[in-house]
């Protein structure tokens, strides 16, 4: 076992809960953990079970509970889960500890202490040096497993934050050839309102291209696509005076003012209105897509790259120029004029080790299939089972 230091667990018990285990045939590791660990305490479960083969893994953290197992099954993990979180009420992590050992192995904890019994020879202190050889080995793993968690997190932080820039960056280059196109049906209006909203969009647009080299960490991006949708409204307004059209109504910060198929496409003026299962929301539209919509046509999503992933851009993330919609997954799509609704099916995993998206997959337009991942190859060949909850430590 390993207890981390700040969790003020009864160690004496949790020792004795992982030789009980071990007295009934069973390989158990118990880890007490502080903070949440970076993927999740099932992650981190699994990641010191990739380092031992075999055997079941324990992780309480602050906020969640984690086991990786190549003895129970998914059932019976659940199972202990549950038994273990009623038991905590009233005990604290030990408590949890006993009845999750209690429910694998039948070891349940003695009503009454015992005597322990007394040995001069040499083979307690044979299985005392044995003892403590393991749980420095255990140590060894559980910080191993931190350091590679936290040095994953960083990296997959980063390679974001690179996907992010690479994205906001195409769309800074679209923008400008959309004010240059602009300019020209500005340039031959009679209207002058329209040339100080193509003004104001060039101010707009300037100042984002000089934040976005100073542009680092997602947050700064997520601004950054914000400036963009600002914007992408003055340009609409502008190009809408210039034939003579009322100005768009100008979005809330919350609302995404850009095509909801493509946040490039220009002139995102049409609203329309997609049905899910857990309701309907509006978004705006382009006219060239709103057309095709009319016509019977599905319009083809943008993708955009987010950890490693090719995204729709609806579901793609606000700091990478997405609407920010991950929720999506099977939904209809209706607008004013249009004979019948039109269906989508992006339907994915969400359960991937990289991440909200993680890697590999696909979308489709209405067929609704999708590829899936080739599964890792595993360090033990011994079936693995996992689960995993959130909870509240109870000391």
């Amino acid at each position: 076992y390993y207890i981390e230091a700040g969790v003020g667990a009864d160690e004496a018990r949790i020792s004795d809960a992982v030789a009980r285990a071990g007295n009934e045939g069973y390989r158990f590791f118990v880890i007490l953990l502080d903070d949440d660990p970076p993927g999740g305490a099932v992650t981190f479960a699994a990641a010191v079970m990739d380092r031992i083969g075999e055997g079941t893994v324990l992780v309480l953290s602050a906020s969640q509970e984690g086991m990786d197992s190549t003895d129970f099954s998914q059932s019976e993990l659940d199972g202990a889960l549950d038994a273990g979180f009623e038991a905590s009420a009233g005990g604290g992590d030990a408590a949890y500890v006993d009845a999750v050992v209690a429910t694998l192995t039948g070891a349940a904890p003695p009503v009454t202490p015992s005597t322990p019994a007394t040995s001069s020879g040499g083979g307690s202190k044979t299985g005392l040096f044995i003892l403590l050889g393991f749980v420095a080995l255990l140590v060894l793993l559980v910080w191993w497993a931190i350091r590679r968690q936290r040095t994953s997190s960083l990296q997959s932080e980063q390679k974001m934050v690179e996907e992010a820039r690479k994205e906001i960056k195409s769309q800074l280059d679209a923008m400008a050839n959309t004010i240059l196109d602009i300019s020209d049906q500005v340039s031959v209006s009679d209207s002058k309102e329209d040339n100080q909203y193509l003004e104001q969009a060039g101010a707009t647009y300037g100042t984002a291209l000089e934040e976005f080299e100073h542009a680092t960490d997602l947050d700064a991006l997520e601004d950054m696509s914000d400036r963009l949708d600002e914007a992408r409204w003055q340009l609409d307004a502008a190009a809408a005076l210039a034939v003579g059209r009322e100005v768009p109504p100008k979005p809330v910060k919350e609302v995404r003012h850009q095509c909801f198929f493509d946040p490039n496409h220009p002139e995102a003026t049409e609203v329309a209105e997609i049905t899910t299962s857990a309701g309907t929301q509006k978004v705006q539209v382009c006219k060239a897509d709103a057309d095709k919509l009319r016509a019977g046509q599905q319009p083809t999503p943008r993708m955009i790259r987010v950890g490693g992933r090719s995204v729709p851009a609806p579901m793609a993330p606000r700091s990478h120029g997405g609407g920010g919609m991950d929720w999506l997954s099977v939904f209809s799509v209706v607008l004013g004029g249009m004979a019948q609704q039109r269906s989508y099916d992006w339907s994915r995993s969400r359960r991937s080790s990289g991440g909200l998206f993680g890697s590999g997959g696909g979308w489709s337009g209405s067929s609704g299939t999708s590829t899936s991942s080739p599964r890792p190859t595993r360090t033990s060949s011994a079936p693995r089972a996992r689960a995993g909850r959130s909870r509240r430590r109870r000391r």
